[in-house]
């Protein structure tokens, strides 16, 4: 009983503990945000452009801007430890950290005479200034088709996703940028020093109360709440590991930059001078198509013929046939009628001699 009662005086002594620590490292933070803020809004008055990761400031076209992060913490008034805000050294840290902690996105699209020159250029100024490609496409410019076909015109097209160096990123900007026509640009900045610095503060956090647990558990000697404390610390590690997979990757995004870009092949255009046609060269033209229309024509009726030639063929022999079957008929009904004729005249020339023998 004495044991458990001591475990329970030792967890509530750590959640107060956990706590206040909480509760100061919030206050640090509020401090920080108001000074970094004002840091900010002065220094937005100078900006030395929107695609330089060496300017000391940017302007506000910015995604973020240090006159939007005075609006968006205007509830911290008051410093919650003065020491802090008056700190010059505090001071120079957070306008390095807002300074440094810039994320850089370009998005360019670029028309180009001669296509495969120019990825070849491409390619060789990502050589020179560092980056390395992270996703790329390549297209003909064809149909889909299981057939080949030579003659087919093509416009061919490159796509890629890239990461360049920040320290080169403005250099190699603007050498792609000479690669052909640059048709769009779009370029702008995301500042995570904030979430850097909320980052770092929740992980000081819980590796102290990740510290208070593994002393509370080498002190325990109960299982069941050895168990209790294991579980608490593994959720405390896994915490601790996402923010630092996180900060490790907002590291990568500052140290590297994202452009984006595509490669279109075009072909110059060439207009044809207009022709005037006269009255002769339009008779003429009506006199072609005419005789084009007429020998269409007869092209078109012979090959009906011929289309048609063996039905002609086949509706013949059944009308010869039929005709023959008819006329076979009508003879021997002629035939018939006049036998019946021949034979009713005898009947009459017999009929007046067999009178003339009675009387």
């Amino acid at each position: 009983m004495k044991k458990r009662i001591m475990i329970s005086a030792l967890l509530c002594a750590s959640m107060m503990t956990a706590c206040a620590s909480m509760d100061k490292a919030a206050d640090a933070g509020v401090s920080y945000v108001q000074h970094a803020a004002q840091t900010n809004g002065a220094s937005a008055s100078d900006s030395k452009g929107l695609f330089s990761p060496n300017s000391e400031s940017y302007n506000s076209s910015a995604s973020y801007d240090g006159g939007a992060a005075a609006d968006s913490y205007e509830y911290a008034e008051t410093p919650a430890d003065p020491s802090m805000a008056e700190s010059p050294e505090n001071g120079l840290e957070a306008e390095k950290l807002s300074r440094e902690m810039l994320v850089y996105y370009c998005t360019m699209s670029i028309d180009t005479l001669n296509f495969d020159q120019s990825v070849t250029a491409f390619k060789n100024d990502l050589d020179m200034y560092g980056g390395f490609i992270e996703q790329e496409n390549y297209s003909d410019g064809g149909y889909s088709s299981v057939w080949y076909n030579a003659s087919a015109e093509k416009w061919q097209s490159y796509t890629a996703t890239l990461r360049i160096p920040s320290k080169n990123y403005e250099d190699f900007c603007n050498s792609a940028s000479e690669l052909g026509d640059l048709r769009s640009k779009n370029a702008r900045v995301e500042n995570v020093s904030q979430e850097y610095h909320d980052l770092g503060t929740t992980l000081e956090i819980y590796e102290a109360k990740e510290a208070r647990y593994i002393a509370l558990l080498s002190t325990i000697t109960e299982d069941e709440y050895a168990v209790a404390v294991e579980r608490e610390l593994t959720d405390i590690q896994i915490q601790i590991a996402n923010i630092k997979t996180r900060m490790n990757a907002i590291e990568t995004d500052v140290a590297y930059s994202y452009v984006y870009i595509t490669i279109n092949e075009v072909k110059e255009y060439v207009s044809e001078p207009v022709k005037t046609d006269t009255f002769f060269d339009r008779l003429s033209a009506t006199l072609k198509d005419a005789g084009r229309g007429f020998l269409n024509f007869l092209e078109g009726l012979l090959f009906l013929i011929i289309y048609l030639a063996p039905y002609l063929v086949l509706i013949g022999i059944v009308v010869f046939i039929v005709i023959s079957i008819v006329k076979a008929i009508k003879k021997r009904k002629a035939a018939k009628r006049e036998k019946t004729s021949m034979q009713q005249e005898e009947i009459k020339q017999t009929a007046p001699e067999s009178e003339d023998d009675k009387s």
